[in-house]
């Protein structure tokens, strides 16, 4: 094969091998371009583009970071006794302008809440709240609408911190 390539190089004249060249040295910049220049330009353009978003992520990350220092620098939520809790349940209920239907302890000291005809956006807060402050966890939550808009039927196992 060799032999042939070199017979062929051979067989041209001073002007077509200079031709020849030029066209292979054209050929071999085309390919560079196309394989090694061309990819890392377009992925620069690509970077540049997404530069700002990337940025903002990492913004939004550093106040993140900010909030969980600040959120650990904070006392941790303190727990009570049952009757302590009980009486704190019923006092956020009452502060929250909401009332339980029933209200059952269970064997473990968990509670089982049912509410009727409740607006689950103040129940919602109420549940955050009482997590937020009594330490208190939402074992299970049944939430039904009644048909009314904006309001549910809720049964809430509810697992008060232990002292």
């Amino acid at each position: 094969m060799m032999d042939k390539l070199l017979a062929f190089w051979n067989d041209r004249a001073p002007r077509e091998k200079t031709a020849l060249g030029s066209l292979g040295v054209l050929v071999l910049l085309a390919i560079t371009y196309l394989v090694l220049l061309e990819p890392a330009i377009l992925g620069i353009e690509r970077q540049q583009k997404n530069l700002p978003q990337t940025r903002a992520q990492v913004a939004q990350l550093g106040s993140l970071l900010a909030e969980v220092k600040t959120l650990k620098g904070q006392p941790q939520v303190a727990t009570v006794s049952a009757v302590e809790a009980r009486s704190a349940l019923d006092k956020s209920l009452a502060a929250s302008g909401l009332k339980a239907a029933r209200v059952v302890p269970l064997s473990d000291g968990d509670l089982q809440i049912t509410f009727s005809n409740v607006p689950f956006a103040a129940w919602s807060l109420w549940l955050a709240q009482i997590e937020r402050e009594l330490g208190a966890r939402a074992i299970s939550v049944n939430a039904n609408s009644n048909g009314t808009p904006g309001q549910v039927d809720v049964e809430l196992a509810l697992r008060l911190a232990r002292r």
